[in-house]
């Protein structure tokens, strides 16, 4: 009897350390893939864990024995990891340190004044000073990177800097998501030593390829972990500044406040259909459908929603087409950030509105036109993102009219 105990125990020995350890690294894996939390100091997201179980079926166990169900509870803490894997924790001493928070900041501010580019040539110049970046830079537009121990100092002195519309901070704390991805990281790092070892003691080629795909799984994490650590810390030490700047309203000239310049306000939207306006038929743009052909009306619109239309109208008072330019760019200024682009073709004025998510309008002077009629074709894209992808289409249609 004592014999047989002996050989049982023996068997036990050579086997169960594999399946044991095997099972600890499949709980330590799956725990690892959970995602993680975030939360927010002014704007809360809360993304929470679903509970549950996992459940994995395998033809073969690796010791050779016939396969089974391997059924593991998804972990909720590292205390439960620990206890799974039979350490007992020590309780944390009352007097522990509090974890300094890690706070990531973004700052948002519009500003009008007589020179904008100035004013943001001056920002981006001082934020480099700092040992800040700039990420984007568009016509009255600037988004910047600024070490977080600047941020309030430096969102302080663009204030000063010309005449402010609005302005707000918001921060993000990201001091659980970062702690919660460094416990995740430990962990499979801890399960891949695990596996490795578990290779290195494989006998059959069956547990060696088993192995083998459970530590490329686990290494593909710990690598998506080791990027979102280096993207946390990025955002503890560089905080967001956008800004906007456009011009500052003045009294529109004379030549501009007239009558005849009245229609400019429909312009943007494509509302304006007077009697007097004739519909101007051009080629529809590649990626667009021709929605309207009548006499007084011809436009194109795209799948994103850009919109394209052309028609005639009087050259009253008479001008070149420069003159018209100009004329829209005084008319325009106080409400949109404006550009003026001059090609053989056509001048073409950009109207980019101010806001978290601004509109374009293109407004093209045909060259087509003469002393009695201007010819005139319109485009809008509703973000700056269809405009990347509908405009040089609509810029072929208008550098092809002749």
């Amino acid at each position: 009897m004592f014999g047989i105990g002996i050989n049982i125990v023996s068997a036990i020995y050579y086997i169960t350390p594999v399946r044991y350890l095997l099972l600890l690294s499949i709980v330590f894996l799956l725990w690892a893939c959970a995602g993680s939390r975030n939360d927010q100091i002014l704007y809360e997201y809360d993304s929470a864990d679903e509970g549950g179980t996992y459940e994995m079926s395998m033809s073969r166990s690796f010791d050779g024995v016939a396969g089974g169900r391997i059924r593991a509870a998804k972990a909720s803490s590292m205390e439960s990891m620990e206890l799974a894997a039979g350490n007992s924790i020590a309780p944390m001493p009352a007097s522990a340190p509090r974890q300094e928070r890690m706070v990531n900041y973004t700052g948002n501010i519009n500003m009008q004044s007589a020179t904008p580019e100035a004013v943001i040539d001056t920002v981006v110049e001082r934020a480099k000073a700092k040992g800040g970046s700039v990420t984007n830079r568009r016509n009255g537009y600037v988004s910047l990177q600024i070490p977080v121990a600047e941020f309030k100092n430096f969102f302080n002195q663009i204030l000063t800097l010309g005449r402010v519309t609005s302005k707000n901070i918001s921060a993000s704390d990201i001091t659980e998501a970062y702690a919660d991805n460094a416990a995740r990281l430990k962990i499979a790092e801890s399960t891949l030593s695990r596996l490795q070892h578990l290779l290195a003691a494989a006998r059959t080629e069956q547990e060696k390829i088993a192995l083998l795909k459970e530590i490329q799984r686990v290494s593909e994490q710990i690598e998506q972990r080791k990027l979102e650590e280096k993207e946390l810390l990025r955002l503890a030490a560089f905080s967001t500044i956008n800004l906007w700047v456009g011009n500052i309203p003045t009294a529109i000239t004379s030549k501009a406040n007239i009558r005849a310049f009245e229609w400019f306000s429909g312009l943007p939207n494509m509302n304006f259909i007077p009697n007097e306006k004739k519909a101007l038929k051009l080629s529809v743009p590649k990626d667009f459908i021709e929605t309207a052909d009548t006499r007084r009306e011809w436009s194109a619109a795209s799948a994103l929603n850009a919109k394209f239309q052309a028609f005639e109208w009087e050259n009253e008072p008479q001008g070149s087409i420069l003159f018209w330019a100009e004329a829209m760019l005084e008319s325009f200024k106080t409400r949109y950030s404006t550009e003026l682009k001059i090609e053989e073709n056509f001048a073409l004025i950009r109207l980019q509105s101010f806001g978290a998510v601004p509109e374009v309008h293109y407004i093209a002077l045909l060259r087509k036109s003469d002393r009695k009629t201007l010819r005139i074709a319109v485009a809008y894209f509703p973000n700056i993102e269809v405009e990347k992808k509908n405009s040089e289409t609509v810029l072929e249609v208008l550098r092809g009219v002749k």
